[in-house]
């Protein structure tokens, strides 16, 4: 047995907390990847999900959750620097026209507040029929997390909800 780091104790209260509204019916869980980098010592755990509503998930969001080298080391060697995660939430929607990037935007500011970094990559397969776009909106928060934070990771996941709801109206599907 071994000693739980801060990345697995805040993965695990992430995890239940998604899988929660999973078993209430208002989310679907779509994906999820649960990694461990030996080249890099790192951790990452990412859960993809969307709303139970749309029977085809063209909108969906999912939640990254790192630990690197230097944080999996302050931990272990018991530093008193207290060990942190990163985390980040990708929003991923297919978009007709590039000017849906600017609505998009705004919406993500209006729930996630002015302060957060939100990085928009559109992908676009080559010669492929209908012209349209895949965006990936991402929400940085720009510091770690920590374990006290835990009831934060909870508390975000309805502006997740929100969001989605929000974004199904710039979707082209």
């Amino acid at each position: 047995m071994f000693d739980p780091t801060a990345f697995d104790n805040l993965k695990t209260v992430l995890e239940g907390a998604v899988y929660d509204l999973d078993l209430e019916g208002e989310i679907v869980v779509i994906d999820r990847h649960d990694l461990v980098d030996l080249a890099h010592f790192s951790r990452t755990y990412t859960i993809t999900f969307c709303l139970a509503s749309d029977h085809t998930p063209h909108v969906s969001c999912t939640i990254r959750l790192e630990m690197d080298l230097e944080q999996i080391a302050k931990e272990l060697l018991r530093q008193t620097i207290r060990p942190g995660c990163t985390l980040s939430i990708t929003f991923s929607l297919p978009i007709r026209q590039t000017a849906a990037c600017l609505h998009i935007e705004r919406v993500l500011r209006q729930v996630w507040g002015e302060e957060r970094t939100i990085r928009q990559t559109l992908s676009h397969e080559f010669l492929h029929e209908t012209p349209s776009y895949r965006n990936e909106a991402t929400i940085e928060f720009g510091r770690l997390i920590y374990e006290d934070n835990v009831a934060d990771l909870e508390e975000m996941i309805p502006y997740m909800i929100a969001s989605l709801e929000q974004l199904r109206k710039f979707s082209d599907k």
